[in-house]
Order: C-alpha cells, then sequence, then structure tokens
C-alpha cells in the first residue's frame, strides 16, 4: 500500500523534471531577457530561479539537518552549465533527504538553524512545494508578459500517462 511518504516522493520527482524544464526555458532566452529587473519578489528569471533552488536548500541543509549555507547572490550571472549543475545538486540533496525518512518521520519536528519555531518535517515538505509553486506561477507570468510560453508538466498526466495509440 502507498503510504503519504510515497506519495510526497512522487511529488518531488515530478517537481524536479517541471523545474528542468523551466531552466531549459530560462536559459533559451536571451541573456538580456533572462538578466532583465522585472519587478517580481526577486528582481530577474534566473534571481527567482536560483532563489527556488535555495528555498530547497534552506530547508534540507539549514532546516533538516540544522547546517549553514550562503544563499546565491542576486544578480549572479551562472551558465546553463551551472545552472545545471546546481539544480543537479539541490535534486541529490531532496533526493537524499527523502529516501533518508521513514513514514513515522513526517511528523517529527525540526528546528531550522537560526529560527525559534519547530516545524513537521511533513509541515517542511508541504512549505517547500507551497513556495516552489508560488515562484513557478511568477516565473509563468513573467513569461507570459514577454509573449513566451511557459513550461507545464501537470502532475496527473506525468503519474498516471495516458497510454499511446498504435
Amino acid at each position: 500500500m502507498r503510504t503519504e511518504l510515497d506519495t510526497i516522493r512522487d511529488l518531488y520527482r515530478h517537481k524536479a523534471e517541471a523545474r528542468r524544464l523551466y531552466l531549459r526555458k530560462i536559459w533559451a532566452l536571451p541573456v538580456k531577457e533572462r538578466y532583465t529587473d522585472r519587478g517580481a519578489t526577486f528582481p530577474t528569471l534566473v534571481d527567482i530561479y536560483l532563489h527556488i533552488l535555495d528555498d530547497h536548500r534552506f530547508w534540507f541543509i539549514q532546516g533538516y539537518r540544522r547546517q549553514r549555507f550562503d544563499d546565491y547572490p542576486l544578480g549572479v550571472r551562472m551558465s546553463r552549465s551551472e545552472a545545471e549543475r546546481a539544480t543537479r545538486d539541490v535534486e541529490r540533496l531532496t533526493q537524499e533527504v527523502l529516501e533518508e525518512l521513514r513514514p513515522l518521520d513526517l511528523s517529527r519536528k525540526i528546528l531550522p538553524l537560526g529560527d525559534k519555531n519547530p516545524i513537521s518535517i511533513r509541515g517542511m515538505l508541504f512549505q517547500l512545494n507551497m513556495g516552489e509553486l508560488q515562484h513557478q506561477g511568477e516565473l509563468n507570468a513573467l513569461f507570459w508578459q514577454m509573449d513566451q510560453a511557459a513550461p507545464f508538466l501537470g502532475y496527473r498526466l506525468w503519474r498516471f500517462p495516458r497510454p499511446r495509440l498504435r
């Protein structure tokens, strides 16, 4: 029988695939478009994308493992290969943490380094997912303002793909 943790692991695998679509879309744009300040929660498309990665690093390194890490600075100009490497590092970190967890761990409280408010691991995982959804929606709106199609990878069709017709 599938557990809640199995579903969460599936969701995070889906999010990793979707994140790669955003990475490809952002780095396919001309450099000027990638780094234009668009007045969003973080100035540029790259800044928003790197913040998504930093959220994962914050919750899994500083929250779960209680170790310090350095955020990506705003305005950093990464090459596509550097962004792909940073993305793979976050995917690997996410997978390591999710594979360590057991279903009972979801209710366990953690106290992120430098924070005063404990959160359950379940709450941490939901918070991280909701934050990423918010920033992906923000990226979508910015792509649409640029007359660009936004990446899309629906969970239902990802999880339960339609059979191919012959």
